[in-house]
C-alpha cells in the first residue's frame, strides 16, 4: 500500500484528510504535526507523497519544505493563503501542487490529483520533439510535477510509432515542427486512425504562431494545445484535464464491460475485443483457443448453502481463473456459472496445460468457508476448440465439447 506523509498543525482537516486518503483512495497516511515530531521520523523513504501545511508553530515556513525537497520527496502544499506571492514563491521550489484550505471541505481536487498521479505512475510518456534542448526540458518538467512516471523521447515519427508500440505509453507530448519536413499533425493522424481513441491522450506543442495550426492538431485529434512559451503550472492544468478525462473514460468502460459480481469481463467484451484480436492472430498465423468452463452441480451448491454463498463460489472461481491466466489472455463471465477464456497465441494443447496445471490445482487446493465453519468445494468441466476461424465457431465448437464432458464424466477437459 502507499504511503503518505501529512504534516499539518490543524487536526479537524488532518483528520478529514486522512479519513478521505484512507477510504477512497486506498492509501496509508502518518499525521504529524509539527517540526519537532518530524525530526523524529526514523526516514522518508517509505513515503511516496508528502502533503505540507506551510505554515507550522515551531518551523519557518521555507526550512521545511527546503528539506523535503532535497531528500527528493514530491511535495503538495497545503495552504490557507490564496497569495500569488506564495503561489510563485513555492512554484520557483518545484512543489508539484497546491491546495487551498477552503476549497477542502470534499477534498475533491486533493482526490483528483492524486488519482491522476497514480494513472501517471502506471503509465508512460512520449516525447516527440527534435529539440534536445526542449527534451531534455520537458524531462525536467515530468520529474517535478509527474515524478514517477517514465518518459520516453523520440525526434522522428518512425521512432515515434516505435516506441507506442513497445511501452505502455498513454500521453504523447507532439510537437508541430520535426525533423526531414515531418510535422506532428502526421502523427497525431496515424495515431487516431489506428488505436482506440481513448488509447492516448494528446497534447500538442509549437513555437508557430499560426492561428491555423491549433485548428488543424484538435480537429486531427489531438485533446489539447499549447504554445511552447508556456507556464509550468499552466501546462501541469492541461495534462491533468488530458489525464483526467481519459481516468474517467476508463472508469466507465470498466463499468460497461466487467462483470460486477466477478470482476470478469462480460459477453459485450468477448464479441467486441475478442473479434479484433482473433483478426489480429490471425494476420500473424498464430493459433487461439477458446476454452468454456461450467460449475458442476452449481445449483445443488445454491440450494443447500444458498445464494450469498453461490455468489461466493463465482466471486472465487473467477478470482482463480483471473490470477491464472498468461498476459494477454482475458477471462469472461459468459452466463451464470459458465466461464469463457480466450487464449490468444495458444494452441489447444497449450490452453489445456494450463486449465489442467494452473486452474484445476487451484480449484483443488482451496475453497469456501461458510459463516459456520462449513467447507464448501467446487468443481469445473471444460471444452477447448482452437480449429475454427470465426468467433462464434471458436465458441460453438467449445461449447460441444463442454456438453461431451459433462455427458462422459462431469470433471473433465476435452
Amino acid at each position: 500500500m502507499n504511503k503518505i506523509l501529512l504534516i499539518e498543525d490543524d487536526r479537524f482537516y488532518a483528520k478529514n484528510i486522512k479519513n478521505v486518503l484512507e477510504s477512497q483512495l486506498s492509501y496509508e497516511v502518518t499525521h504529524i504535526s509539527s517540526y519537532a515530531e518530524f525530526k523524529q521520523l526514523p526516514s522518508l523513504d517509505e513515503y511516496k507523497f508528502v502533503l505540507l501545511d506551510i505554515y507550522l508553530p515551531d518551523c519557518n515556513e521555507c526550512e521545511l519544505i527546503d528539506k523535503l525537497i532535497a531528500n527528493n520527496k514530491p511535495v503538495i502544499v497545503i495552504t490557507a493563503s490564496e497569495s500569488l506571492e506564495v503561489f510563485d514563491k513555492y512554484t520557483k521550489k518545484r512543489v508539484i501542487d497546491f491546495i487551498i484550505k477552503r476549497d477542502m471541505v470534499r477534498l475533491d481536487y486533493l482526490i483528483t490529483k492524486l488519482t491522476i498521479l497514480e494513472f501517471m505512475d502506471e503509465h508512460e510518456v512520449l516525447i516527440l520533439d527534435d529539440s534536445p534542448s526542449f527534451q531534455k526540458f520537458l524531462q525536467h518538467f515530468f520529474a517535478i510535477y509527474y515524478p514517477y512516471t517514465k518518459v520516453y523521447l523520440a525526434d522522428t515519427i518512425k521512432a515515434a510509432k516505435q516506441m507506442i508500440e513497445m511501452h505502455n505509453i498513454k500521453l504523447l507530448i507532439v510537437d508541430y515542427m520535426l525533423k526531414n519536413n515531418e510535422t506532428g499533425l502526421e502523427f497525431v493522424r496515424y495515431v487516431r486512425e489506428r488505436y482506440f481513441y481513448e488509447d492516448f491522450g494528446i497534447v500538442a506543442l509549437t513555437a508557430s504562431d499560426d492561428s491555423n495550426v491549433i485548428t488543424r492538431f484538435l480537429k486531427s485529434g489531438a485533446n489539447d494545445f499549447l504554445k511552447k512559451n508556456f507556464f509550468n503550472a499552466e501546462f501541469v492544468c492541461r495534462i491533468d484535464n488530458v489525464v483526467k478525462s481519459m481516468v474517467q473514460f476508463h472508469k466507465i468502460k470498466e463499468l460497461a464491460i466487467k462483470d460486477a459480481l466477478t470482476g470478469c469481463y462480460n459477453r459485450y467484451y468477448l464479441f467486441d475485443a475478442g473479434h479484433k484480436l482473433l483478426e489480429n492472430f490471425k494476420r500473424q498465423k498464430k493459433p487461439v483457443s477458446i476454452a468454456i468452463l461450467d460449475l458442476d452441480h452449481f445449483k445443488q451448491i445454491n440450494d443447500t448453502y444458498g445464494h450469498s454463498i453461490g455468489d461466493e463460489v463465482l466471486r472465487h472461481f473467477g478470482t482463480i481463473l483471473q490470477n491464472s491466466l498468461r498476459t494477454g489472455d482475458f477471462v469472461v463471465r459468459y452466463g451464470g456459472e459458465e466461464f469463457v477464456i480466450f487464449f490468444g497465441n495458444c494452441s489447444k494443447e497449450e490452453a489445456k496445460k494450463i486449465i489442467e496445471e494452473r486452474i484445476r490445482k487451484k480449484v483443488h487446493e482451496d475453497c469456501i468457508v461458510t459463516d459456520d465453519g462449513k467447507n464448501v468445494h467446487y468443481n469445473f468441466s471444460c471444452g477447448i476448440c482452437d480449429s475454427e476461424t470465426e468467433l462464434k465457431e471458436l465458441i460453438k465448437k467449445a461449447d460441444e465439447k463442454l456438453y461431451l464432458a459433462k455427458r462422459t464424466r462431469g470433471v473433465c477437459v476435452v
